[in-house]
């Protein structure tokens, strides 16, 4: 099965998290990527998962270093054996590390539950989809000019 998880609302790693929390307490094997995202996101200190982690030196303006470890990453996805397979922020970097199509291609080869989580969504994807969730944002502190806390948001 397939998930996505998208939009500008808060809760799409979480969300997907928990999922893989679920999965894991049925005794599944969780792997978790994230993308677009440096090593600094709290969860990744207790997390009982496989975790395919970013370079510590991640920039958000991401260079030809970056798009390496993406292959390495997807490579990653391709050889694992986990049950349950989390890709966040995966949406997001369709079009700039991946077509449209090979995202859906890597997506169709996987034999395990997946997650994908991002702020925007593709037609091709929300096709092969078992469940889509869309996240609005309503309020958030952010727009006030509060950033980021460690422990709520990261």
């Amino acid at each position: 099965m397939i998930h996505i998880y998208y939009g500008m609302g808060k809760g799409k790693t979480s969300s997907a998290v928990g999922a893989g929390m679920r999965a894991c307490g049925a005794g599944k094997k969780v792997l978790l990527i994230q993308f677009l995202k440096d090593c600094n996101s709290s969860e990744l200190k207790v997390l009982p998962f496989d975790i395919f982690k970013a370079p510590d030196n991640l920039s958000f303006n991401p260079d030809e270093s970056y798009r390496e470890w993406v292959d390495n990453a997807l490579s990653y996805v391709k050889r694992s054996d986990a049950d349950f397979i989390i890709l966040d922020e995966f949406i997001d970097i369709i079009g700039d590390f991946i077509t449209v199509s090979d995202a859906v291609k890597l997506i169709k080869s996987i034999s395990a539950e997946a997650v994908l989580t991002g702020h925007k969504n593709f037609d091709e994807l929300t096709e092969i989809a078992d469940y889509v969730t869309y996240f609005e944002k309503i309020k958030h502190p952010y727009d006030k000019g509060v950033k980021a806390r460690m422990g709520i948001e990261y």
